[in-house]
């Protein structure tokens, strides 16, 4: 070995003393950049030849730039999003839904139906007034308003949730290019021999925000890309070709199916019982569909059977009174139709106060026998879906089940939150940036280049040296 090869060694350094400086500086760039991971030079030794029979080394060489990365965390963080995506819209749409069963309030449905049978008591007690009987009649309007506006919320609830599927599958398509796009690159760079630690970072960031949406399955393939999945086995991804999920209105329910078209363009597939994982439990599609088809449809049938079986029992009971005016059976509501929807379909049957039937027997004005035994139907058990219960019993265990689902809601939002946060620290624990130690590589790479330099300079008086010799 000559004083060439002292450059040569001199030089590999300073080059990967510059190059572990950059990296560096990359770190710190990037040290509040979301889903950025921490790189790290790895340097070994160049190739030894022999010198007078002893291996000698040829100075330093970079092996690679390494991305700190966790798959296992990050695969647990992609679980814990799908899950936290499915609890937060749902304890978003159920803390809408809480006010319309809130009984701190004086003029919800349940006060209101309170109301409506303390009229007919009050017209018990007196079954010729004129005053009481017009109560009856306002209190079971206010009483047909609130079913109606209770079934007009849930059902815009039901509507909104169905409209926001538009904007979901418009991102989760996004996602799915955005992912596509990503491996063709990172495999164009990587076949090269190039480095896309940067872009798989990248890559990381949209899996996590599709996993938001719904639930996902992936795998790297030995070329560096992504194959993504749907928990429930459809392809979404598969190297640089993404599949189309879009809403498609269905004729029969009125409702979006959601559609998928898989890559290649071949004919489109509703995948509205799928994508949202087992029992829509993942992802945002996954809580909105859940919403959609059975958390407010299960609210609206509760509601609509109250409807039913208040205005059927109060019917029955009415219909076999009799007026002021002698008349007889009359419905107090309409006549009850169909279960569903009745909450909405709800009115008042009769209009003249006359026709309320407080007495049982034909011309007898004072006699409130019938009125008796309408303000008993509060107190009536029945057959309901919940069991043998009063009709004020029925609406507070519904109440009571709406408060705690809000409440399980919260919990579990919270819990799915918590894990989260807690696989997110873990993750910037393993390849999150630290200043500190940036700062110290920094510090360590600046005093090797000077040292690489300083080598430089000893070789160059050397050569001098030599040269003067010669002279």
């Amino acid at each position: 070995m000559g004083i060439q090869s002292i450059f040569n060694i001199a030089q590999s350094s300073l080059r990967s003393q510059q190059l572990g400086t950059e990296v560096t500086g990359e770190n710190i760039a990037n040290v509040n950049t979301p889903g950025y991971s921490r790189q790290r030079v790895m340097l070994e030794n160049s190739e030894t030849s022999l010198a007078s029979g002893f291996p000698l080394g040829n100075g330093v060489k970079v092996a690679q730039i390494q991305r700190s990365y966790d798959s296992f965390l990050q695969s647990q963080i992609t679980n814990g999003n799908s899950t936290n995506g499915q609890t937060s819209t749902r304890l978003n749409f159920m803390q809408r839904i809480e006010p319309l069963f809130n009984e701190l309030t004086a003029d919800g449905l349940g006060a209101s139906l309170d109301n409506f049978f303390k009229s007919w008591q009050d017209l018990a007690s007196n079954p010729q007034g004129t005053a009481q009987r017009q109560a009856v009649l306002a209190q079971g309007e206010i009483l047909v308003d609130n079913f109606h506006q209770v079934n007009a919320f849930l059902n815009n609830t039901k509507t909104d949730a169905d409209k926001s599927l538009v904007g979901i599958t418009s991102d989760l398509t996004a996602n799915l290019k955005d992912i596509a796009s990503l491996n063709d690159q990172i495999k164009e760079i990587e076949v090269s021999g190039g480095n896309a630690n940067e872009l798989r970072d990248k890559r990381d960031v949209s899996v996590q925000d599709l996993a938001k949406l719904t639930g996902i399955r992936y795998m790297e393939q030995t070329d560096g890309t992504l194959t993504v999945t749907a928990s429930s086995g459809e392809m979404l991804v598969s190297g640089n070709q993404s599949a189309t999920v879009f809403t498609q209105v269905n004729s029969t329910t009125g409702l979006n199916d959601i559609m998928m078209t898989p890559h290649g363009g071949s004919t489109p597939l509703n995948i509205t019982a799928t994508i949202g994982g087992p029992g829509n439990t993942l992802g945002s599609l996954g809580g909105t569909l859940n919403v959609r088809d059975n958390l407010v449809p299960d609210k609206i049938a509760k509601v609509d059977e109250l409807a039913y079986n208040l205005a059927t029992t109060l019917n029955t009971v009415h219909s076999a009174g009799y007026g002021l005016n002698g008349s007889t059976g009359n419905d107090f509501f309409t006549p009850g139709g169909p279960v569903t929807g009745y909450s909405l379909a709800i009115k008042l049957n009769i209009s003249d106060i006359n026709d309320i039937a407080a007495a049982d027997t034909a011309g007898a004005a004072g006699n409130n026998i019938n009125a008796s035994l309408l303000a008993a139907i509060q107190n009536q058990n029945m057959p309901t879906s919940l069991g043998t219960t009063t009709l004020g019993s029925f609406y507070n265990a519904l109440a009571g089940n709406v408060g705690l689902e809000v409440q399980r809601a919260q919990q579990s939002n919270q819990q799915s939150q918590d894990l989260v946060n807690q696989l997110n620290n873990l993750r910037d624990s393993s390849s999150g940036v630290s200043l500190d130690e940036e700062m110290t590589n920094l510090i360590k790479y600046q005093k090797a280049f000077a040292g690489a330099a300083k080598l430089i300079t000893t070789a160059t008086d050397m050569m001098d040296t030599v040269l003067g010799l010669v002279r």
